[in-house]
């Protein structure tokens, strides 16, 4: 049997998406007692208190189905933005709904405009489904909005904007969100992936919420629980949209998609502001840190609106993250991404990103 005769031809150019690697890997690979894993960017603090509470409350009814609706998480998830529980679906992460975007908006040939540097599972997903992918240029480290209008046709169906954008780091501001949102004709979805979003300056972000209420109806907004709320683990995202659009996306989400213990770990999650400033602030801090030492060793960085900083270290990025795993430091190369000598690292505690400094200075030494 040929397989290649059977395979959905979405598949041909797919190239798998590369998660970062484990501690478990590096640890017995290199010899490494506990290394400490600053690539996949995690909350480094931990899981919200209040969320673990839930999740225990509610383990011992583990052996009932959950609700298949997320009926009470979407309710809470509504609350927060003053919206309908209508307007919300929840997946396994932000992934499971970038995936429930591809199959319920994209045919075969429908161009989708994604930046050249950006999340690999929007191609992923987008070619699953046969559509063509559109690549629009950077500006540097920016993601080039003119350029991504220049490049609309007829056959446009979706745009897919991360912001702020992983694995760069930067945020494209309200000014500009505005701006490219009034350009963008109202029959093309603009998916705009805020997974980072609690992280960036709040007075320059732009409220894409906001303008959904204001009449773009036309943005479908993506948001997870899985770096500043602490619940990667968990797999809990969601996304914010038109009604229409999520009765379209609800015909083919998998029943029971999300766990019941997910799913009252999220709802704790969200009510624990507490635990999410103090990530917030462990980041701001920990940015500054980073920042500091990167210009001590002259080492040039993307200024960060996210937990995780892309820094150029002027050599070739598998070979540095190599070395640093070998001092037991694990980060992430940019060569996957096409930035052959950048490495871009999470943010982690005082003492994690002290170790982080130390390898990677005694490695440019």
């Amino acid at each position: 049997m040929d397989v290649n005769t059977l395979m959905n031809r979405g598949l041909l150019d797919i190239k798998p998406y590369v998660s970062g690697k484990p501690k478990e890997e590096v640890a017995e690979k290199y010899m490494v007692k506990e290394p400490v894993k600053m690539n996949s960017n995690e909350n480094p603090i931990g899981v919200s208190p209040v969320a673990l509470s839930y999740a225990s409350e509610i383990l011992p009814q583990a052996n009932i189905y959950p609700e298949g609706s997320n009926k009470k998480l979407r309710e809470e998830i509504a609350r927060l933005f003053t919206l309908s529980p209508d307007n919300v679906i929840v997946g396994s992460g932000a992934d499971e709904i970038i995936y429930y975007s591809a199959m319920s908006f994209t045919n075969d040939n429908d161009e989708v405009i994604i930046p050249r540097i950006t999340f690999p599972i929007y191609e992923i997903a987008f070619k699953m489904m046969r559509a063509k992918i559109v690549t629009s240029r950077m500006d540097g480290y920016i993601i080039d909005l003119d350029d991504i209008v220049n490049r609309i046709t007829e056959k446009t169906k979706i745009i897919a904007l991360c912001n702020p954008n992983n694995p760069t780091g930067h945020a494209l501001n309200k000014k500009k969100i505005s701006w490219f949102v009034k350009k963008v004709p109202d029959n093309i979805i603009i998916i705009m992936d805020e997974a980072y979003m609690e992280f960036a300056d709040r007075e320059v972000f732009p409220d894409t919420i906001a303008m959904y209420k204001d009449g773009y109806k036309n943005i479908f907004i993506i948001k997870t629980l899985s770096k500043a709320f602490g619940l990667a683990g968990f797999r809990v995202g969601y996304g914010i949209g038109h009604a229409d659009f999520i009765r379209l996306m609800n015909r083919i989400k998998l029943p029971f998609n999300i766990s019941l213990v997910s799913q009252h770990a999220a709802i704790g999650a969200l009510m624990d502001n507490e635990f999410l400033n103090k990530t917030i602030e462990n980041t701001k801090e920990g940015r500054k840190m980073i920042y500091n030492a990167m210009d001590t060793l002259g080492l040039s960085y993307v200024p960060s609106s996210t937990n995780f900083i892309l820094i150029d270290t002027g050599q070739d990025g598998d070979f540095i993250t190599e070395e640093l795993m070998k001092r037991g430091v694990i980060v992430r190369s940019g060569k996957n991404y096409g930035m052959h000598t950048s490495i871009r690292v999470t943010i982690g505690t005082r003492e994690q990103n002290s170790e982080f400094i130390k390898a990677l200075g005694n490695i440019m030494k």
